[in-house]
């Protein structure tokens, strides 16, 4: 049994397209309008509902912010490679380090607001039910297509094949301004490290193009990989929704 607990979560999980609820369960004293919205839903999607005691569903969970409700759901299903090629200039990410799973919800919030289509991390890098992360991701994380990868330089040469452009967040010295870089009408895959390792070599050395953001000081300390992700997502979208 699967279990994702809180009201985000089970909203999230209720939308999902990779992934099945098989129950929702629901403490017998909890009644309001998320609960009614909720139960709504799983009634037009003729997903069972049952109210069972405060007592149960603390035995469901290993937390104590469920809020009186929990589902039962299948595991989170992943795509392919290819799936994720559906548009003729497909925006796509790549995570490298990042494990903590609220900074990786924030990534996956921002990812989905500013229109990614796809993101491509390590196998097995993050337990999905994870309920910080679906809190954190406000439910991105059920709506995205993830692809898990064990061989990664094989991945990005396929991406390449497709005329889809490898972009490291690499501040060096072949790397310019996220806004002097062009991402108009372009395939791209933004590769994004955490605040330890960073990327790995075999991103570099499959990166096509490196960028930075700019700061107003002397700064040092780079923005964190949540931050980061939220700055470049934003300006992918700025130019090619046109807007200024």
């Amino acid at each position: 049994m699967h279990i994702v607990e809180g009201k985000i979560a089970v909203k999230a999980v209720l939308n999902s397209k990779y992934r099945k609820v098989n129950k929702i369960i629901i403490a017998e004293n909890k009644s309001n309008k998320d609960i009614d919205y909720i139960i709504e839903q799983a009634k037009k999607k003729k997903i069972t509902v049952e109210r069972v005691s405060g007592e149960i569903i603390s035995e469901l969970v290993s937390g104590k912010t469920h809020g009186g409700i929990v589902a039962d759901v299948t595991v989170r299903k992943t795509q392919t490679v290819i799936s994720l090629i559906k548009k003729e200039h497909p925006f796509l990410a790549l995570l490298e380090g990042i494990e903590d799973s609220y900074n990786l919800g924030y990534i996956f919030r921002s990812l989905y607001a500013f229109g990614c289509d796809g993101i491509i991390m390590p196998q097995h890098y993050v337990d999905y039910d994870d309920g910080n992360l679906l809190k954190s991701s406000a439910g991105a994380s059920e709506l995205l297509p993830i692809v898990w990868y064990d061989d990664l330089p094989e991945i990005l040469q396929v991406l390449k094949g497709k005329n889809i452009k490898v972009v490291s967040a690499y501040r060096g010295k072949q790397s310019v301004s996220l806004y002097e870089y062009d991402f108009k009408d372009k395939g791209v895959i933004i590769a994004i490290g955490g605040a330890m390792r960073g990327l790995s070599r075999d991103v570099l050395s499959c990166s096509d193009d490196f960028i930075h953001i700019p700061y107003a000081n002397d700064f040092r300390n780079s923005l964190n990989a949540a931050s980061a992700t939220s700055v470049i997502a934003s300006e992918i979208f700025r130019q090619n929704s046109g807007r200024n």
